[in-house]
Formats: structure tokens, C-alpha cells, sequence
């Protein structure tokens, strides 16, 4: 529960940050409490990343302009958390896997509040729980040698563009050619997208349990230089100031976070990654849908 103080509109790097904003990040915070607290309990690490990991060391707090928090584990601790959050989350918290939730598919897990709005015109059409969430994202480890690992991040991103056109070739509006033909290539062979993902994260995971020296974000595999980083920066967490708590960090991240962003202590306003994203803290995702789908949908 956050403090009267932390609602108080602020101005951070120029940026505005009105009480709305601040209501919006304490639903997230009450979920990154509820992921500390089942880490804690079954042993497992994770770590703020991407515009949170930044947040914590530059801010010690969000970014002025951000509007989710990002997390991180390693593979295994992943899969764990995936198997026992479940059944540990507050009510109206939900956790959104392909195996979780109908038509859901994201190659990472959000955590969501059902009790709040937070949807972009993707989740509007999926029709899945749209409350505020905070995402979480697997880290692989990768093979050595520039050659295969190439290989690898190329037969992964083509993987995900065969299931996204199989599975969501209704959001596409400027369809190419060879986009519809493989959507009905997809359609023929009918295979249900739990069993498509599963092959996928198979491919994801082919080189957990070596002795790699790296890990990648395979959720942005398309950017594999950026997402590539050493396996020994996260093998320790480092406790950092955010907001009114602290947030685990891979001890390494500062060469994490200078691979993919370089002098990241520069504040530099970046479009969010989500897109057009409505965000209420105070009404449930199913009011919202039931008062504004049918008139944001025409």
C-alpha cells in the first residue's frame, strides 16, 4: 500500500507526473509486491529490466514517461514461477500464459489486475483479461559461436512469424501475399496454438543446461545484438531503490543495460513498446468492455 505522499503530482526531468499516473503505478507496484513475495518463498530470482531496470538506477523509481514494469528470469526460475504463481496470486490477480488463457499469445507472461483497465486494440480483439499488468520475460541461454547462434535467432523469429500470421492474421491490415498464404497453410493444418507455442519455446530452450557463457531476451530475438548478454551478470541479484521499496537487479547490469541502450544514464524519451494503451486504475477491464467495446471497436 503506498503512502499519501507518493500520489502527490510530481515533476521528474522535465516530465509530468500526475496523481492518475501515480494510481496506475501502484497497481503495478501491489504486483511486483505479489512477485517478490512468491520468489522469496520458492527460492527463485528475477530481475527488474528494459525501462524498470533503468528506472531503478537512474530514478530509483519509474521513468517519468513509462506505463508497466518489466521483469526478468532465467529460463528455469521462469517455468517455476509459471507452475506456482497460480495458486499463490490474490484473487483478482491473474497470470496470462498461452496455456492459461484462450486466445492469449505472447511469447512472455503478464501479470494482470482484474480490477483495473489497462488495453490496447490487440487485447480489445483477443478478448482475453485486459486489466493493468506488468510483463515478465524469459531469458535463454544461447549456443556459442556467431555462426549457430545466428541460426538459432533465425529459426526462432521464424517461428513466431509462422504462429502470430497462423493466429493473428485478423490484426493485420495490410496483408501481404505471402502472409495469407501462410495463414491458410496454418488454417489446413489446424494445429491448436497451445501445442504451436510449446513447440516453439522447445526451440527457445535447446540450449538451457549447457554451459553457455550468454543469454538472450528470445522475445526480441530480432534484435539479437542488443538482447545478447553475459550469463554471469545475472548470477547474483543486487537490491536497488524504486519508488518506496527496492527491486532486484542483475548484479551486472550495467553492461546489461549499456548493450542494449549505450549511455543509458541519458534520459531519452522513447515511444512505448504497447503502443495505443488505455489505462484506468479505477475501472475493471469487463466494465470498461461491457460501457466502451462495441463503440471503440466501430
Amino acid at each position: 500500500m503506498e503512502t499519501a505522499e507518493f500520489y502527490k503530482e510530481e515533476i521528474r526531468c522535465g516530465w509530468r507526473v500526475d496523481e492518475k499516473t501515480k494510481r496506475i503505478w501502484a497497481v503495478q507496484l501491489e504486483m511486483l509486491d505479489e512477485v517478490e513475495r512468491i520468489c522469496k518463498k520458492y527460492g527463485l530470482k528475477y530481475f527488474a529490466d528494459s525501462g524498470t531496470l533503468i528506472g531503478a538506477v537512474r530514478h530509483q523509481g519509474y521513468i517519468p514517461w513509462d506505463d508497466d514494469i518489466d521483469l526478468a528470469m532465467l529460463r528455469e526460475d521462469y517455468e517455476t514461477f509459471l507452475k506456482v504463481a497460480p495458486g499463490e496470486l490474490k484473487e483478482h490477480l491473474v497470470l496470462q500464459t498461452p496455456y492459461r488463457e484462450k486466445n492469449y499469445l505472447r511469447a512472455h507472461a503478464q501479470l494482470r489486475n482484474s480490477r483495473t483497465t489497462g488495453c490496447s486494440r490487440e487485447d480489445r480483439k483477443a478478448g482475453y483479461n485486459c486489466g493493468i499488468f506488468i510483463d515478465i520475460f524469459p531469458l535463454d541461454a544461447m549456443p556459442e559461436g556467431r555462426v549457430l547462434s545466428r541460426i538459432w535467432a533465425f529459426s526462432i523469429q521464424t517461428l513466431w512469424t509462422m504462429l502470430y500470421t497462423w493466429y493473428r492474421f485478423d490484426y493485420y491490415e495490410n496483408a501481404t501475399v505471402f502472409g495469407r498464404i501462410l495463414n491458410r497453410i496454418g488454417a489446413f493444418l489446424s494445429i491448436p496454438m497451445e501445442r504451436a507455442v510449446s513447440f516453439y519455446e522447445a526451440v527457445c530452450r535447446r540450449f538451457n543446461g549447457t554451459n553457455a557463457t550468454r543469454v538472450c531476451d528470445t522475445v526480441f530475438i530480432r534484435h539479437l545484438e542488443k538482447n545478447t548478454w553475459k550469463r554471469q551478470w545475472f548470477d547474483e541479484m543486487v537490491y536497488l531503490p524504486f519508488e518506496n521499496r527496492r527491486i532486484p537487479a542483475p548484479a551486472g547490469y550495467d553492461g546489461r543495460l549499456k548493450q542494449e541502450y549505450g549511455d543509458y544514464m541519458k534520459p531519452a524519451k522513447a515511444p512505448t513498446m504497447h503502443g495505443s494503451l488505455f489505462l484506468d486504475p479505477d475501472v475493471s477491464y469487463e466494465e470498461y468492455q461491457k460501457n466502451n467495446w462495441r463503440g471503440a471497436e466501430e
